[in-house]
């Protein structure tokens, strides 16, 4: 009997994965990792706050648990969604591998390592991290082809993601997945993604749905009107005694913020939970925590060109919770969004609130803060090391530069001097062409 044949992510990890009843296991050979020691790998713990990871490292292997909740779907369910979900899905997953910035930190796109929940948000179920676990490197260039494969085999399952991978110019691939094939840039393919779901909408909006028998609809009016008025009277509750309220809090909220009277906004919203306001309201209250903030002017002029109503909401959504002192819950937004400078401000935050935590005993508050004040070094390094990359740039492109100018500075000398030389033999030239005088006539 054949040896089952692993699975593209095994074999791009060389490392086995085990299917269990709650969740995942990743078994590497320790022969054949870089990773010396646990803590190197501590960070992919914090990737995504709603999957719990447990790392165990023994003499002969390593085995990294992966337990995400169990409304989390794999990537095969989407066969089972309708067509404009699989396009939501795709552009999530494209945003997301666009805007992942943590450099030690590595993705692996395909289907077995993708899981997405109710909003088909995507999750990936494995990290590499660089020198200790696989991938050690990121190929931005097969990074980017294993995305179009996932995409194409998410819209399109007439073939798999091997299939549009590896042998994509062989096969008869329809239209659509191939010119997400064909896209050269992640800005191309959110491009297409985004042509697609409008033109989804646009049929969905011109479809119109007309009953088989008209007597069915006769039938269950009455029923109907009657399944109605509950709700309806609910509601009408609801509006009398939150709603309105609520209407006024905004209102009056928008009312100090014109006047710029930041303090009474943070103070009118304060019963309000994030999720009962609308985009506007966030915006405001976020901007208002912000001029509130113990930062310099500087940094309150860029947050507030960042702060707009075209931000992400989950970044407005940060701000509301540093403001609000609610520092655990804006660090697992500044781990969604990614962001370096987001996540090390939220992780000072959070040491603040540690160390003012009076419920907690000396032990456990010193073993917190020493893991927090890990990461937040970490990430630093990072920070720096990329500046110094950049700077590193900076100076080779400004090298270059100046050996261009350095050159052109040298040929319109030699050109110059190539010009004087002959201008100079053509004056030595003219002496001995000019013709001799007529000599004079004697006499006999």
């Amino acid at each position: 009997m054949s040896e089952k044949k692993p699975a593209y992510l095994e074999q791009q990890l060389d490392a086995v994965i085990e299917k269990e009843k709650d969740g995942y296991t990743f078994v590497f050979q320790t022969e054949k990792v870089k990773l010396d020691h646990v803590s190197e790998i501590e960070m992919i713990k914090e990737m995504d706050p709603s999957i719990k990871r447990d790392v165990t490292l023994a003499e002969d292997e390593l085995r990294v648990h992966v337990q995400p909740p169990k409304t989390y779907l794999g990537f095969s369910s989407l066969n089972k969604k309708d067509e404009r979900s699989k396009w939501n899905f795709s552009y999530q997953l494209v945003k997301k591998v666009k805007n992942h910035s943590l450099s030690r930190i590595h993705l692996i796109v395909c289907p077995e390592n993708l899981l997405f929940d109710q909003s088909f948000t995507p999750y990936f179920l494995h990290y590499g991290v660089m020198e200790s676990i696989p991938p050690y490197e990121q190929d931005s260039a097969q990074l980017l082809r294993e995305v179009k494969a996932s995409v194409a085999a998410a819209v399109d399952s007439k073939y798999s993601f091997e299939q549009y991978l590896k042998f994509n110019e062989t096969l008869d691939v329809p239209p659509v997945p191939k010119e997400i094939l064909s896209a050269d840039t992640y800005e191309q393919l959110l491009e297409l993604i985004e042509k697609n779901m409008k033109e989804i909408d646009r049929r969905n909006a011109a479809l119109v749905t007309i009953p088989q028998k008209k007597w069915k609809m006769t039938r269950y009016v009455a029923l109907g009107f009657l399944i109605l008025l509950v709700p309806a009277l609910a509601y009408t509750a609801y509006s009398l005694f939150s709603l309105n309220p609520k209407q006024e809090a905004f209102v009056a909220s928008n009312e100090h913020y014109l006047g710029n009277n930041f303090s009474e906004v943070v103070s009118t919203l304060e019963g309000y939970s994030i999720d009962e306001m609308p985009l506007v309201v966030k915006y405001q209250l976020a901007s208002s925590y912000v001029v509130n903030e113990s930062l310099t002017e500087d940094q309150k002029e860029m947050l507030k060109n960042r702060v707009t109503l075209q931000s992400d909401p989950q970044y407005l959504e940060y701000w509301i919770h540093v403001g609000r002192g609610e520092a655990k819950e804006a660090l697992d937004l500044a781990r969604n969004l990614e962001e370096r400078d987001l996540i090390i401000f939220g992780l000072i935050k959070y040491e603040e609130q540690i160390k003012a935590d009076s419920e907690l005993d000396s032990e456990e508050k010193q073993q917190q803060l020493e893991k927090i004040r890990a990461e937040i070094e970490q990430y630093e390094e990072e920070q720096e090391a990329q500046k110094k990359e950049e700077e590193a740039k900076l100076e080779e492109e400004q090298q270059a530069q100046e050996q261009v100018e350095q050159q052109k500075e040298a040929e319109e000398q030699q050109a110059a001097q190539e010009a004087k030389a002959k201008e100079e033999a053509a004056k030595a030239k003219a002496p001995a062409e000019k013709p001799a005088a007529p000599a004079g006539s004697g006499s006999n």
